[in-house]
This record gives structure tokens, sequence and C-alpha cells, in this order.
């Protein structure tokens, strides 16, 4: 069996059954927290965060010329920069494929709803016109039921981590895989995501962990990231699809279920993060908060303030570090672990 195109995405936008549908692999492009990358990658964006920038550079090195095209969502400052070096840059040859953006605010409203409707029938033609393959009928059934799976299998996941029978980091390398793999392999690997998470349970936010190493630095300090509300995490868009075989339909009904996601720091109001927060407190009960935010990721560092207030309201201890520059992430999150771990013991011991 011929293996499908993969259609790399950067951002979070991306309503994954159109692309399965068109018979391609969605796979997310995440980055890392940490590494080098070259002087010229740093200079084409502009100031923008380092996550972003270790993309591109990933791009530029060709580490992803097996993409049969690339997505970018316009879903924060950074990644609409990204879009704009790479199309210039696909226009000199520089990338060996075609260069897409996604345009998707978050909202309801029937302005918005027919502005991501026509997004999203771009975003169709633009895959179909890569794989040939139209995305209509039973192929947007059969997409439906694979991606319909790969949810169910985290919701799974989900279960296990709330009770303590999956960590924080390997939670995060299940919607990582979840992300980059076909659904089949993707499920796979997420149901075999079970260990021993022993620890104080706390709740993460602030900018989206493209990978574990932080996770990894938190959890070696006595917590356990039982849930988050970044888009690398719980508030990622997987899973979510429609039963139907009509392409119009589809589109219409993944629209609607974009208004009502949950609500992402760059393109959302504070007051909604800090009451999709509460919700999560009186779903999880965690012990305690942890913010990280990194250099040039300003969006999660505005929620701060309500954030706080809402923890103070409820009792729940809350450490934040912001404006975390790049390679020093792991030793940032292991001391504001740490601090909030001594909090924890010490409330416990009262």
């Amino acid at each position: 069996m011929t293996e499908a195109p993969r259609i790399g995405i950067v951002g979070a936008d991306v309503p994954r059954q159109l692309v399965l549908a068109a018979g391609a692999t969605p796979v997310r492009l995440l980055g890392s927290w940490s590494g080098a990358y070259a002087p010229e990658t740093a200079e084409l964006p502009g100031a923008v965060d380092a996550v972003a920038c270790r993309i591109l550079d990933a791009l530029l090195a060709g580490a992803h010329d097996d993409l049969a095209g690339l997505i970018v969502c316009n879903d924060s400052a950074a990644n609409l920069r990204v879009f704009y070096v790479l199309r210039v840059l696909a226009e000199r040859g520089r990338v060996p494929f075609p260069v897409h953006l996604l345009d998707a605010p978050r909202g309801g409203g029937a302005p918005r709803d027919r502005f991501v409707i026509r997004q999203y029938e771009r975003l169709v033609r633009f895959v179909v016109s890569l794989t040939g393959r139209p995305a209509e009928g039973a192929a947007l059934r059969d997409a439906a039921e694979r991606e319909v799976a790969v949810g169910a299998a985290l919701a799974r996941m989900r279960d296990r981590r709330a009770a303590g029978r999956c960590s924080g980091q390997l939670a995060l390398a299940a919607y990582r895989a979840a992300a980059t793999l076909p659904p089949e392999h993707a499920i796979a690997v997420v149901d075999a995501a079970v260990d021993a998470a022993a620890g104080h349970p706390i709740f993460v936010t602030g900018s989206a962990h493209p990978d574990g190493s932080v996770y990894a630095a938190i959890e070696s300090a006595g917590l356990v990231v039982a849930g988050e509300d970044h888009d690398t995490g719980d508030a990622a868009w997987i899973g979510d699809a429609v039963a139907t075989d009509d392409a119009g339909e589809a589109i219409a009904r993944l629209a609607a279920h974009h208004a009502q996601r949950l609500p992402l720091a760059a393109r959302s109001r504070s007051r909604e993060r800090a009451d999709a927060l509460a919700r999560r407190l009186d779903a999880g009960a965690p012990s305690g908060i942890l913010a990280l935010v990194r250099e040039l990721d300003d969006a999660p560092a505005w929620d701060l303030a309500a954030q706080r207030a809402l923890a103070a309201a409820r009792g729940i201890p809350l450490e934040e570090r912001v404006r975390i520059g790049p390679d020093v992430a792991r030793g940032v999150a292991a001391d504001a672990a740490g601090a909030l771990a001594g909090r924890l013991t010490g409330e416990a011991a009262r």
C-alpha cells in the first residue's frame, strides 16, 4: 500500500479530518524548547518566539523536504511571520513544496463563521491540489472514523492520567504522536502511554510545550503534570470530526466546532482563559498551578493577572516564570517546580 502524502502543519487550527479525507497525513511541526539555529533563521522573521525559529530552521535545513506541502496557521504573530518568510523563500526555490496560509479566527458570529468556512474551502482545494483525491463522499466518512478513533484513544489516555497511571511527560508524547503520525500508528502509541505517576498533581499553563523536556524537569521535582491548557497538550484540536458524505456540510460543521474550541492565549480574552482554567480546576482538583512563558511569546503572560486572581480565590498556589530565554527552560522550570513543590509540601504539613 502506497504511503499517504505527508502535509506539514505549523500551528493548531487545521481541521484534520479534511486533510485525511483528501488522502494525506497531517503532520504538525512542533519544534523544541532548546537547540541552536542558524543566524539566517534568527534574522529572517525578526524577533519571534524561539520555538518558531527552530521550526523555520528545520524547514530551511531540509529536515522536512519529504513533505508534499505545508499549511501555516495564522494563530500567532510568530507563525504569521514564519509564513511570510516561507512564501518568499518558496518563490525563490529555497523551499521544495507549496506553502498555504490558514487564517481561521476563533469565536462565533455569522460573519466570522462565513470567513472560516471560506478559509476551509481554500484549505481543501490546496490539499486536493497536492493529492489529486477529492475530500468528499466515502472519503469524508472514513476520515471521520479515523480521526474519532484517535480522539477516543486520547480520551482513554486522559482517564489514565486522571487515575495516576500516565505522567505528564508520557501524555505529552502521546499528544505529539497523535499530531504527527497516521491515525492507526498514533493510536498504538497513545494506548501504550502507561506509567506510574507519583507526586503532587499540578496544572500547567502558559506557553505551549513542543517537547517533553520541561515536563521532565517539572516531574523530577516531585510534581505530576495532570493537565494543561496549551495546544500541544489537552487543548490540541485532535479527534474532532463530523459524520457526513457532503463536503460543504463537513466544512460548515467543522467551522462551528472550531468556534467552540478551548480558548488559546494568542486569540482569546484573558477572562475566557481564566474561566476555562476555573472549569479545569473544578474537574481535576490539582494541588497547584505552574505558569511558564517563553520570551517573545507574550500572549500567555497577558493572562496571568486573571489567573493569579483565580488561584488566590481558590487558595491554590501558583508559581510563574515569564520571559524564559532560549536554552534555559529546563533550569527555570526545575526552579519553579521546586518552589511550587516546597509550598505544597509545607501546606500539607500544616
